[in-house]
């Protein structure tokens, strides 16, 4: 249906306006469920007055109702309530605008830059645009954790929960929501002649199939946050994760599996450094919550999720095995575990900078 619409575009309009379309309308999608995120993360808010979006939450005064509508209450003008000068808060406006924008650049990145496209996970007929709104689901939900992270520095269960539920639920329902299958050897595949090596039961059971790559990734994304939140503090002495994070990365792991665990645990740390060191440079914070990083890592594998899985090192004799492949560490027990350590050593290297940098002292004018 996706591609369709698009090369029905074509023989309309402009080429480069064809992707435009949808890319617009899942904007202003997009700018809608980045509202009702705002309204969703205020009732699970530790405030103890809680206000819904129609109200100021400094005095409760009801908010002009066309400062309700998405897109068109980001124009900066009534943005203080009329009874106690209170600015209504910028952040939901920039939550708003930042969920429309990662509405339409998904889309572009699946559709236009086929992201997920990999030679071994080719969605049958009709499945493409369900997986499209699974993963929909999925942002919609590291949004919402993103957000309250931010705000009260935890994660709570209503958002984690709940997507683990939805991601395994929908994952067996489908049968073909997967990025990558639970088991693809590579190391098994001779170029030229055979591909890697897939077992049959995945695509004869593919609900079965769905259910245990689903399950996996949960296990995986809980139980590998879980070994490096205890790692880390024995380590450095200090909690560097929390149980909100384990419950985060189980939920990403039902929606994507276990394989794209590995990367979005190695990048996140990176992340951190970025974000930590642009956020003490401006606001003066020593510390920020590491939920948004681990969203932001799994941003990242998820729209690059193509270019991750086929990394590799070409050989010098044309037609031969490659060097290196990123792919064919996970046929490899030892690519696993090197794979793991170098996460644990990107987490404990973050963890040591950020601390040396909270050191140094912030002159304040």
């Amino acid at each position: 249906m996706v591609y369709f619409q698009i090369k029905h575009l074509n023989s309309v309009l402009p080429t480069e306006f064809a992707l435009l379309v949808p890319c617009a309308i899942l904007f202003l999608l997009g700018a809608v469920v980045g509202q009702g995120v705002n309204a969703w993360v205020r009732r699970m808010s530790l405030k103890p007055v809680i206000q819904p979006l129609s109200r100021c939450q400094g005095c409760g005064a009801r908010v002009s109702r066309w400062k309700l509508i998405p897109v068109l209450r980001w124009i900066p003008f009534q943005n203080r309530c009329a009874e106690c000068s209170k600015p209504l808060p910028g952040s939901e406006y920039l939550l708003e605008f930042a969920t429309g924008g990662l509405f339409a650049f998904y889309y572009f990145m699946v559709v236009s830059q086929r992201s997920l496209d990999l030679p071994s996970v080719i969605p049958p007929e009709g499945m493409f645009e369900w997986r499209l709104l699974y993963h929909y689901v999925l942002l919609t939900l590291l949004v919402a954790a993103t957000s309250i992270d931010f705000r009260e520095y935890l994660i709570p269960d209503q958002i984690t929960v709940t997507g683990m539920i939805i991601g395994v639920v929908g994952a067996t329902i489908a049968g073909q929501l997967q990025i990558i299958h639970f088991w693809v050897d590579w190391n098994q595949a001779i170029p030229g002649l055979s591909g890697p090596y897939i077992p049959d039961w995945i695509k004869v059971h593919s609900h079965w199939h769905g259910l245990t790559w689903s399950l996996s990734g949960l296990i995986a994304g809980g139980g590998l946050t879980w070994g490096l939140r205890l790692v880390s503090s024995v380590l450095l002495g200090q909690e560097a994760l929390g149980l909100g994070d384990v419950t985060l990365m189980a939920m990403v792991g039902s929606f994507l599996g276990w394989q794209p665990i590995l990367p979005i645990l190695l990048l996140a740390p990176l992340c951190g450094l970025l974000i930590g060191f642009i956020s003490r440079a401006v606001t003066g914070k020593t510390y920020l919550p590491y939920g948004p990083y681990l969203c932001a890592a799994t941003l990242i594998v998820l729209m690059g999720w193509k270019w991750i899985w086929l990394a590799e090192w070409p050989a010098a004799v044309s037609g031969a095995s490659p060097v290196f492949s990123i792919r064919k560490l996970y046929g490899d027990a030892m690519g696993l575990v090197m794979l793991g350590g170098i996460a644990l050593g990107a987490l404990i290297l973050m963890l040591l900078l950020l601390r040396i940098y909270r050191a140094i002292p912030v002159k304040r004018r």
